[in-house]
């Protein structure tokens, strides 16, 4: 999350200053009062009021809610839930036809997923996760992804020098990287830039001493 101290003649000043530079609206951000300022003697020794304001996550889930209400302008009715756990935040989305769009457009939902974490990235002090699912697509996923990393550590192991995957999250590609350190002579790692990164299966020959 973000901290941001602000200073201003009053308490009340500073609120509303740090309400209009950082977008905040009421009960999206918690406030401390450093210090209440001092109006002085004849303007003689005077200080400001300095108040630390605290980001909520609510107000990362109304940032994440204008984002996606944006991309998904042009598909209709999307019903958008957000949720937050810790530094996790989750996007559920669910309207028709939109499954059907995603699978067909599979790169698409984990660009937008990196997209949606670097625009919340930039007003947090902490680093900040976004996971987005599209109906159930990402449970149907996580079971069809032992499915195509099993398929592709057979082919390695029948004679295919490596195996590149197809673009994923960095969850999935931890996930693969486990499966493969179950067999001997396999390796993985991972190659691209986000979101576009993949893994790597690639078969290697212990060298003798």
């Amino acid at each position: 999350m973000r901290k941001v101290t602000v200073s201003a003649s009053t308490v009340e000043e500073a609120l509303e200053i740090a309400k209009k530079q950082h977008n905040l609206l009421d009960g999206e951000f918690e406030y401390k009062i450093v210090d209440k300022g001092f109006k002085g003697f004849f303007g003689l020794f005077a200080r400001n009021a300095v108040v630390e304001i605290t980001f909520k996550s609510n107000y990362y889930e109304r940032k994440l809610r204008e984002f996606f209400q944006t991309i998904f302008a042009k598909f209709g009715q999307v019903e958008i839930n957000i949720s937050s756990s810790g530094k996790k935040f989750t996007v559920k989305l669910n309207g028709e036809n939109l499954k059907e769009w995603a699978v067909k457009n599979k790169e698409v939902v984990p660009a937008i997923q990196h997209l949606a974490t670097i625009l919340i990235n930039r007003v947090s002090d902490t680093k900040l996760c976004v996971e987005v699912d599209v109906g159930d697509l990402k449970e149907k996923r996580q079971k069809n992804l032992h499915e195509i990393v099993e398929q592709a550590i057979s082919k390695v192991k029948n004679g295919a020098k490596k195996i590149v995957l197809e673009p994923m999250s960095a969850k999935e590609r931890r996930m693969v990287h486990e499966l493969v350190k179950r067999y001997k002579h396999l390796k993985s790692y991972s190659i691209g830039v986000e979101p576009y990164r993949r893994v790597v299966i690639e078969y290697y020959q212990e060298e003798k001493n």
